[in-house]
């Protein structure tokens, strides 16, 4: 019997507007092929975002057309699967009694995904789709903007690196529920929408105006629309318009109310209602850069849920990128609370080293990895408020941000790892002091550990140590630093904060100087 080269794969995405699912045959990121795809609409933003919660008659749709997926999986002999649910569901007050439902019905796990990594999975399909047209960042900047149904997502790249991420609670769906029906038809609307949005995005346009962007990026829930409008064959993947001729479009749309542009453009009163805030919100986005051109992409929230899992599964090199790019991220994060850089690197790269050294014997993988790093980029972010108490200013202020591509999940263990690098993990005498939850103790201990020995070995941060070789042997974990001057301070605060370590590992940490 001839042995099966490839593996079958399912991305449903359970949408504000549409459950659709994607079955891909793969070999590698570069090897597969796309042999289904289904699109079943549902109002389900509309009912969320409304009242904040699903109706059960929209429950028994929602299994029923999921049930209806699973025998297609089934007949394909899909052998991988994810199911990820985004704005909608998440912001459901009775989203666990649906994804109970779905369960019980159909034997799915639906993995409601954070706004963060929704923007993120848009994100990292975009990049793709940009790089196979073999355009970059490397000279001049991007702004990236995807519009979902109930959210807004701007990032900056620039020289390949994510310089500036915001996610705004402004979408398209969820602007339209916040203005009732007569409001809509007002002959006032279109200024007092304006206003509203430009009030909502304001702090993007203080944090870009010294950045240069070449090229706006947009994406998002009715760019299709606008392409018809725009008179652009929908059926390519990217559209280049230079941004006068948006700006243009944009200039005609603007006179029309509601009812005008029912009848100007011959488009379905349901239609011009998502219509109209997405042209307004553009606009506003538009007006915050002076780019030269605009870019339109057609990828899905779908197509970044098969990219991340292909290549996740299949390439290195992918999974390189991606760390590097998440990384670039934390930088900008620590820039924006002025970070100390060279420090930060110094422990960022002691940390890599030690963790490298234990992860296998301790149950710690790729993904702890990536948690660490950002812990150990972000560990003092908190002396930009204030330098004593500066740990607890860095929980909060982690907490405070979105992170692309990480769940809140994620976010709490580096936050939680900030904070406990230099405190002690149960001290009830500290009423301040974040609860760690019990199912992320021991990952958040690990990380924790390791950043408080790597930022005793630059506490004078002038990263003396050039270099360390570790060495494990008889319960004793021996650095060995490559110094070429006094380290006495780094030595005392090494001795002083090794206990931690020696309660989580059961290993007695040493730090032994050595000539260059």
């Amino acid at each position: 019997m001839k042995r099966k080269s490839y593996t079958t794969f399912a991305a449903i995405h359970l949408g504000s507007e549409m459950i659709s699912m994607q079955i891909t045959e793969y070999r590698g990121i570069d090897r597969y092929k796309v042999v289904e795809c289904c699109n079943r609409r549902i109002r389900l933003g509309e009912e969320t975002f409304k009242n904040n919660i699903i109706p059960f008659s929209m429950v028994n749709e929602i299994c029923e057309i999921l049930y209806g997926f699973k025998c297609l999986m089934e007949e394909y002999g899909v052998e991988e699967y994810k199911l990820q649910a985004t704005t909608a569901v998440r912001e459901a007050r009775n989203q666990i009694f649906l994804l109970d439902q779905i369960y019980s019905k159909t034997g799915l796990i639906v993995d409601v995904v954070d706004m963060p990594q929704e923007i993120y999975t848009k994100f990292a399909a975009i990049r793709n789709t940009l790089k196979e047209a073999k355009i970059t960042s490397e000279r001049e900047g991007m702004l990236m903007m995807d519009i979902s149904s109930g959210g807004l997502g701007v990032t900056l790249v620039q020289d390949e690196q994510i310089k500036y991420q915001e996610n705004f609670h402004v979408g398209i769906i969820r602007i339209k529920e916040s203005f009732e029906r007569n409001k809509r038809e007002s002959l006032h609307f279109n200024r007092a929408l304006t206003e509203f949005l430009s009030s909502t995005i304001g702090p993007v346009r203080s944090e870009l105006k010294q950045d240069h962007v070449r090229y706006l990026v947009l994406s998002g829930t009715e760019t299709e629309l606008l392409l018809k409008m725009m008179h652009l064959d929908v059926q390519k993947k990217l559209h280049r318009i230079k941004a006068d001729d948006f700006h243009q479009f944009f200039k005609q749309m603007r006179k029309l109310n509601l009812p005008q542009m029912i009848e100007f453009y011959g488009i379905k009163e349901s239609v011009a209602e998502l219509v109209l805030p997405t042209v307004l919100l553009y606009e506003q986005l538009l007006n915050l850069v002076p780019a030269k051109e605009i870019i339109i992409t057609a990828d899905r929230f779908i197509d970044g849920m098969q990219l991340l899992h292909i290549g996740n599964k299949t390439s290195a090199d992918f999974r390189k990128s991606q760390e590097q790019e998440l990384i670039s991220l934390f930088h900008c994060i620590g820039r924006h609370y002025a970070y100390d850089r060279k420090h930060v690197e110094q422990v960022e790269r002691l940390s890599l080293i030690i963790f490298d050294k234990l992860a296998k014997n301790y149950g710690m993988g790729e993904h702890e990895r990536l948690l660490m790093r950002g812990a150990a980029i972000l560990h003092d972010i908190g002396k930009y408020i204030c330098m004593r108490s500066h740990s607890l200013y860095s929980y909060q202020l982690i907490m405070a941000t979105d992170i692309l591509g990480f769940s809140d999940y994620d976010k709490e263990i580096i936050a939680m790892a900030a904070y406990y690098h230099a405190n002690k993990l149960y001290a009830p005498e500290n009423k301040k002091a974040p609860i760690v939850r019990k199912d992320m103790v021991a990952v958040v201990a690990k990380i924790a550990a390791i950043i408080r020995i790597a930022d005793a070995m630059d506490r004078s941060y002038l990263q003396k140590i050039k270099g360390c070789n570790v060495i494990i042997k008889d319960n004793i974990m021996q650095i060995l630093a490559s110094c070429s001057v006094d380290m006495a301070l780094e030595e005392w605060t090494f001795t002083a904060k090794a206990d931690f370590f020696e309660e989580v590992y059961g290993l007695k940490a040493l730090l032994e100087r050595v000539e260059e």
